[in-house]
């Protein structure tokens, strides 16, 4: 079983540490969730996967996972709220329009294709074409390979998909989920799977849930950019889930997306949110090199890197939460770390490479340099024992503000 752990407790192991914490902008009384041990077929996908990315982007990732056994307590905080729909009823999101959209926003006006015009290619990688999109990583296949592992190397630091007490919920069935920026929907498809009864929708920039003929029927998805304004109605979701914004919003950005997430959902409903460090802890000379340059770039794109201690407050800000839950987990990169760190160390390699085009002309030397670079930073991440924090918050949205 997990350990407990009360508030601002934490412990470590050798792949990762942990601290969980509670702000409340009361002084109401509260615990937290406990940590359950890592799934066993987790521990086997990531064996499979330790050091290669060849798992194609249209299979299906059903990965069964482990939760939090126990949510944050006090009656004002853990109420919620009860789904609108029947158990295991099931929807569909294009025909059921005018109860579940707000049919005034043109989100989107093709839902299931892709245009040429949307892409572009450089150095043979394929990124988008959308002038009002920041995000500067690729949305090809093996992009979503990365973040198909990212999603489990997450799942296995975290040992859970969620920590918001929405387990019950989920399984009574006719709950509302929306996952914010799903890219090849890896939480999508693992968390539907895990609990068939209730409702899931993915929104992306992206369709890349386009050849999953066994996807889970109780999964939609809806392509547009959050940025644009979100097609729903208020009060529709019961839980958001959204990660890894990090790399495309600038600071007002972050605000508008979190009013309008905080607008559709229902009242007493849960928003959680996962977002990195862009910053790593002891880190070498070549990695400090390629990081700090790379975040000084995004730095000049009006990127928002400081969302990870900034995000507390923007939540507060919106006056509708009461508590804000707050989760950290170091993860550390390199074979000295074992699996895990190896997994993480490759994650950090296939960022860094897929902006080689863009990097490489900022500091100034070939393609050939730069990816002799890189081949040193697995040796130099074992030599100083680098490490990246992750963070997770989570919500509740009050009935009545």
């Amino acid at each position: 079983m997990g350990k407990s752990l009360s508030k601002n407790s934490t412990f470590s192991s050798t792949t990762s540490s942990h601290t969980i914490t509670v702000s409340s902008v009361s002084s109401k009384p509260s615990t937290t969730p406990s940590i359950i041990s890592t799934n066993s077929r987790s521990n086997s996908f990531l064996n499979k996967r330790k050091s290669t990315f060849s798992i194609k982007s249209s299979s299906k990732w059903s990965l069964t996972t482990s939760h939090p056994k126990n949510t944050p307590p006090s009656n004002n905080v853990l109420m919620v709220s009860t789904p609108n729909t029947p158990s295991g009823t099931p929807r569909n999101l294009f025909m059921d329009s005018p109860d579940y959209f707000n049919t005034n926003n043109n989100f989107c006006d093709n839902q299931s294709s892709e245009f040429p015009s949307d892409f572009k290619f450089v150095d043979g990688r394929r990124f988008h074409n959308i002038d009002t999109v920041k995000y500067f990583l690729p949305n090809d296949e093996i992009e979503m390979d990365r973040l198909k592992t990212y999603h489990y190397l997450l799942n296995n630091v975290f040992q859970s998909n969620f920590s918001s007490p929405v387990k019950e919920i989920l399984k009574i069935g006719g709950t509302e989920v929306l996952d914010l920026g799903c890219g090849p929907g890896a939480w999508l498809l693992d968390m539907a799977e895990t609990f068939p009864k209730s409702n899931f929708t993915g929104v992306d920039l992206t369709n890349t849930l386009i050849g999953n003929d066994d996807m889970s029927k109780n999964i939609k998805f809806i392509k547009g950019n959050v940025l644009d304004g979100l097609p729903f109605k208020n009060s529709t979701f019961d839980y958001i889930f959204i990660r890894n914004l990090s790399y495309g919003f600038s600071e007002q950005d972050w605000k508008f997306m979190i009013n309008e997430i905080i607008r559709i959902t229902k009242p007493g409903g849960w928003i959680e949110l996962m977002e990195p460090e862009l910053k790593a802890r002891n880190e070498g000379p070549i990695t400090i090199y390629l990081n700090d340059t790379f975040i000084k770039d995004l730095q000049s794109q009006n990127i928002f890197i400081n969302i990870t201690t900034e995000l507390e407050q923007f939540l507060k800000d919106t006056n509708q939460i009461d508590q804000v839950y707050h989760d950290e987990k170091l993860i550390s990169c390199g074979s000295w770390a074992g699996r895990l760190g190896e997994l993480a160390c490759e994650d950090f390699l296939m960022i860094i490479r897929a902006i080689k085009p863009r990097l490489s002309q900022i500091i100034g030397v070939n393609h050939e340099d730069y990816d002799q670079l890189l081949q040193s930073i697995p040796d130099e991440m074992n030599e100083h024992k680098t490490s990246f924090i992750h963070h997770r918050f989570w919500v509740q949205k009050l009935f009545s503000v």
